[in-house]
C-alpha cells in the first residue's frame, strides 16, 4: 500500500510539474499583460522567454523582438534594446520605427557615431520619421559642436591677460584658440543646416566666424 501511495505521489508530482510548464504563446500573453500593467521588467523577461521557446522550435514571432526592445527601453537596458531593435529591423517588423528607437537608445549609450549613421540612413529610407531623425542629428551636432566651441572660448578667456602682459605669447596662443574654434565649425554648420533658426547655433557660429576672420559668413547668418 505504501509503495502504491509513493508511486501515485510521484506520478502526480511529475504530472503537476509538466502541467505548470508554459508555452511560448503563454509567455507572450503574460508579457503583454505585464506591459499593460507597466511591469516592464516582467514584460521583458516574459518576451525573452517566449522568444527562446519559439526559437528552440525553429519558429519566429516577428512581434516579440520589437516588444522586448520597447520593454528594454522602459527599464533603461539600452544595450539589450539595440540588439532587439536590430532583430526587428532584420525581420522588417516596424523597421523604421525600430530604427528611430534604436537611434535614441544609441544616444543614451553615448554611441554617437553609430547614432549618426543610423539617423542618416533613416533620413534616406524612412521618410515618415525624417523629421525625428533630423532632430536627433541636430542635437548631436549642436552638443558636440558646442563642447568644442566652449572649450575654445575658455582657452581664449584664459589667455586674455597676455594681450597686455605678453603680446607675443598672446599671438602665439591665439593661434591655438583659433584652431580649436575651427574644429567646432563642421559640427555647428551641420546643425545650422538642419535648423537655421536655432539661436544657440547661430550665436556660436557667428562668434566663431568673427574670431576666425570670416566676417562675410557671419554676416550671412
Amino acid at each position: 500500500m505504501k509503495r502504491l501511495l509513493f508511486v501515485f505521489i510521484l506520478i502526480f508530482g511529475v504530472s503537476s510539474l509538466f502541467a505548470q510548464d508554459k508555452s511560448a504563446k503563454d509567455y507572450k500573453i503574460e508579457a503583454a499583460d505585464a506591459y499593460k500593467a507597466k511591469d516592464y521588467q516582467k514584460g521583458l523577461a516574459s518576451f525573452e522567454k517566449s522568444i527562446q521557446l519559439y526559437e528552440a522550435d525553429g519558429k519566429i514571432d516577428t512581434t516579440l523582438y520589437y516588444n522586448a526592445a520597447i520593454c528594454a527601453i522602459k527599464v533603461q537596458d539600452y544595450e539589450k534594446a539595440v540588439s532587439y531593435f536590430d532583430r526587428s529591423m532584420e525581420l522588417d517588423y516596424k523597421a523604421c520605427k525600430a530604427q528611430l528607437y534604436k537611434a535614441n537608445a544609441l544616444k543614451k549609450l553615448d554611441r554617437n557615431d553609430e547614432m549618426e549613421t543610423v539617423c542618416l540612413d533613416g533620413v534616406q529610407n524612412c521618410p515618415k520619421y525624417k523629421s525625428k531623425f533630423n532632430e536627433l542629428l541636430f542635437q548631436n551636432y549642436l552638443v558636440a559642436g558646442l563642447d568644442i566651441f566652449n572649450n575654445a572660448a575658455k582657452m581664449q578667456a584664459d589667455i586674455t591677460p597676455l594681450a597686455t602682459s605678453d603680446p607675443d605669447k598672446y599671438t602665439s596662443e591665439m593661434e591655438k584658440v583659433k584652431a580649436e574654434f575651427q574644429k567646432s565649425l563642421p559640427l555647428l554648420e551641420k546643425a545650422y543646416e538642419l535648423d537655421s533658426g536655432d539661436e544657440n547655433v547661430k550665436k556660436a557660429l557667428s562668434q566663431a566666424y568673427e574670431i576666425l576672420d570670416m566676417q562675410a559668413k557671419a554676416a550671412g547668418l
